[in-house]
């Protein structure tokens, strides 16, 4: 054999190596796209989700906030009972949700039957109903996921993301997701020019609890004040919130106390009144220099405009000077405008509460 047809030889060898090898490189390839995605929830379980998402239900509202907020409505088969009977912009959404049937009447009490009926491809619950989502999948062979925010934004974030993808909404995701960035930073940016900044002590009375009390709580942080209870233990998983005595609040002394002021008025058990005319805070400085406000805090998880807009109400109170020239109702009104095309749903919200 002459050194052309050793050569040839040796270019023919190179040849099928490289064919063996991008057919193997492409047999990989196909398994790993064949292979379904994964997530693992709140609660550490791992859970397959199905290729093509087209009926989603949602017994989470943060969930179906985000939904809607991605124009998603029309993918949502059922509505939970917090969603219909407790929240405020339920009223201004319904044309839009039509007439969903009603999948839950507590966070303990679903439908499994009617779940059944509308075939689901996918179902979302709340972390906080630690038993819920192994539970209904068990039972239904459906992908469930316990999935919040747990009250951190990045998580926000990453949820309106992941979400985004899986119904095929990118662009608007990342579209929401830059509209808060942005608003955000106009509060961080004047925070951080302003040295030394003296950042109020705050207390957060919520849940309609004046010692239960959220032991993170991320729009406080973020409008240049100090959580309290931060660093304390939540009481369970899949909740931030913890109790406190009233000793513990004396001790804290708070600059400022915030009050869970999303209950409907006639359902508000700690008020602004109440916690002012409370003898036992009488030496606590917020009551004495009557510094009590309402606050948005959560509910069942968060509003993601409701949130954005909270972050800068806080700032105004905790800034008063630093933020004279921020007016929250217009800023409100714009947040729930690009959300969920609601023109004036900060101002529905405010008179609904009957906020002074």
């Amino acid at each position: 054999m002459n050194i052309w047809s050793r050569k040839s030889a040796w270019f023919l060898f190179i040849l099928i190596c490289l064919e063996i090898i991008l057919l193997v490189s492409g047999s990989l390839l196909a398994q790993e796209s064949s292979a379904q995605p994964k997530l693992r929830d709140n609660l550490h379980r791992e859970v397959v989700l199905p290729r093509k998402i087209k009926r989603i239900l949602s017994l989470q509202p943060e969930i179906t906030r985000i939904l809607i907020a991605l124009g998603q409505e029309k993918k949502l088969i059922g509505v939970d009972y917090f969603i219909r009977r407790y929240d405020h912009l339920y009223p201004l959404l319904k044309p839009r949700l039509a007439d969903l049937p009603l999948i839950s009447l507590s966070s303990e009490s679903v439908n499994l039957e009617l779940i059944l009926r509308l075939k689901p491809d996918i179902i979302f619950t709340s972390p906080s109903e630690g038993q819920l989502a192994p539970t209904l999948q068990e039972k239904t062979g459906i992908p469930t996921i316990a999935l919040s925010s747990m009250g951190r934004l990045t998580s926000l974030w990453e949820e309106i993301r992941f979400i985004g993808q899986l119904v095929g909404q990118e662009k608007r995701a990342d579209y929401l997701i830059s509209f808060f960035r942005d608003k955000l930073n106009m509060i961080t940016s004047a925070l951080a020019r302003t040295t030394p900044l003296h950042r109020p002590r705050v207390y957060l009375s919520f849940w309609s609890s004046l010692t239960r009390t959220p032991v993170f709580y991320e729009p406080v942080n973020l409008a240049g004040g100090i959580n309290l209870a931060e660093g304390l233990v939540p009481e369970y998983l899949g909740t931030v919130g913890t109790v406190v005595s009233v000793e513990k609040i004396l001790a804290w002394n708070p600059d400022i106390i915030l009050i869970h002021g999303n209950y409907p008025p006639q359902e508000r058990k700690v008020t602004i009144e109440t916690v002012l005319q409370d003898k036992r805070l009488s030496a606590v400085k917020a009551v004495k220099n009557k510094q009590v406000y309402y606050t948005f805090g959560f509910w069942y998880w968060w509003d993601p405009a409701e949130v954005l807009v909270e972050i800068l109400y806080l700032a105004k109170i905790f800034h008063p000077r630093l933020f004279r020239e921020l007016n929250v109702t217009p800023e409100g009104n714009r947040a729930f405008q690009i959300f969920y095309s609601l023109p004036n749903g900060f101002t529905y919200l405010t008179q609904r509460l009957k906020w002074k």
